[in-house]
């Protein structure tokens, strides 16, 4: 495992155990169909399934970026399409948010978490707040 598999999967962790406090269930963690079709992280809170993509970097500056700043058009096209493939394969029907996690690790005790619930693409590039509540 390469230094940014390791860093990406620490984040998922720091996601999760974030997600479970504020009252999420993770069903699923990196479900993957194949090759361009994989979600980090699928929970579900109050009856409604939550598709949260996980960025993680060591440190965030003017050429790093925010680490939800990575989360672009293309991303969201992708997370769109691995929903689709698993609420088809499941067979659900809830109502459906997609919702970006960045995380700045430097250390076990010392990182940001910015959570970001039911974004798109123009949220993430110029606002970087989510709002408002989707369906697909």
């Amino acid at each position: 495992m390469n230094h940014n598999q390791e860093l990406g999967q620490i984040g998922e962790e720091i996601a999760g155990d974030y997600l479970a406090k504020n009252g999420y269930r993770i069903l699923h963690r990196n479900w993957n169909l194949h090759r361009g079709c994989e979600l980090d992280l699928v929970a579900m809170k109050n009856n409604e399934l939550h598709f949260i993509e996980v960025k993680t970097r060591a440190k965030a500056n003017d050429y790093t970026g925010r680490p939800e700043e990575a989360v672009n058009k293309r991303k969201l096209i992708n997370i769109q399409r691995a929903i689709a493939y698993y609420t088809s394969y499941y067979h659900l029907n809830n109502e459906m948010h997609i919702d970006v996690i960045g995380i700045v690790y430097r250390n076990d005790n010392d990182y940001d978490i910015n959570f970001m619930p039911d974004v798109s693409y123009y949220e993430i590039s110029y606002s970087y707040h989510g709002r408002g509540r989707r369906q697909f």
